[in-house]
């Protein structure tokens, strides 16, 4: 996995695994639902060559999971491993920085829904509307309407 020597700096060994960008929208859209791969890169925009490489260090790498759904051709779906949930902290404090110190004029393609108390919520640790925690069992990214409208005008 790691073509380095390991680092005993744990900042520098998890930046090694996960500090690209075509690592990062696959984790963005995985932390949204399983996906094949032509969804994966539809939803990504990265080439086949590159998803494909992205893809095998994340495999190797344990934090995603490469599940067959079909036979003949072998086909497979991916899906985030307990190692690759754990990173969703991390996601949502990207998002987070984003959201404040990179704006953008168009509205993000997704929002995230706090299942506790069923309301949007802003990237963080907690909830923006109810101020409960966020974590991997009560936090869904789901598409944002005005995105899909903003596109459509």
């Amino acid at each position: 996995m790691l073509e380095k020597p390991i680092q005993a700096c744990p900042v520098a060994r998890a930046a090694h695994l996960i500090g690209d960008e075509w690592i990062l929208l696959i984790l963005r859209e995985l932390f949204k639902r399983a996906h094949k791969f032509d969804e994966l890169q539809k939803a990504t925009g990265a080439a086949s060559n590159i998803l494909t490489n992205r893809l095998k260090r994340m495999v190797e790498a344990k934090i995603v999971l490469k599940i067959p759904y079909q036979d003949r051709p072998v086909r497979f779906q991916y899906k985030l491993s307990d190692a690759g949930l754990a990173l969703l902290p991390l996601t949502l404090e990207l998002m987070r920085y984003g959201e404040d110190w990179l704006p953008c004029p168009s509205p993000s393609t997704f929002r995230l829904r706090h299942l506790d108390c069923g309301e949007i919520t802003r990237a963080g640790q907690v909830c923006s509307a109810c101020g409960g925690a966020l974590h991997v069992k009560n936090v869904r990214m789901e598409d944002n309407p005005a995105a899909m409208s903003d596109r459509q005008n």
